[in-house]
């Protein structure tokens, strides 16, 4: 009788977070899109800073545009929805 209700509890959580891994893999992949352009535009105002002789802008510039390529931010987002996927995994193991 337990292990029924406790069957019930877990499979509301595990479509919760089925639901919630859909979300936010949509939410990445449009996300990464915008930043990818965002980085674009970061690496060119870099380059433009280097010609004008501001190194310590064009630095700068450089670290957001790393920090918005496909390696910053969007792959903390991408860690992320890999361990709500390996949580929700165990949960259906259960």
């Amino acid at each position: 009788m337990l292990r029924w209700f406790i069957k019930i509890l877990l499979f509301s959580i595990s479509l919760m977070l089925s639901i919630l891994i859909a979300f936010l893999t949509f939410l990445l992949g449009i996300g990464t899109a915008l930043l990818s352009l965002l980085m674009l535009m970061c690496i060119v105002g870099a380059f433009a800073s280097f010609i004008q002789n501001k190194v310590v802008l064009g630095i700068e510039a450089l670290f957001l545009g790393f920090l918005f390529s496909p390696y910053g931010i969007p792959m903390l987002g991408d860690s992320i929805i890999a361990f709500l996927h390996v949580v929700n995994k165990g949960i259906k193991s259960i």
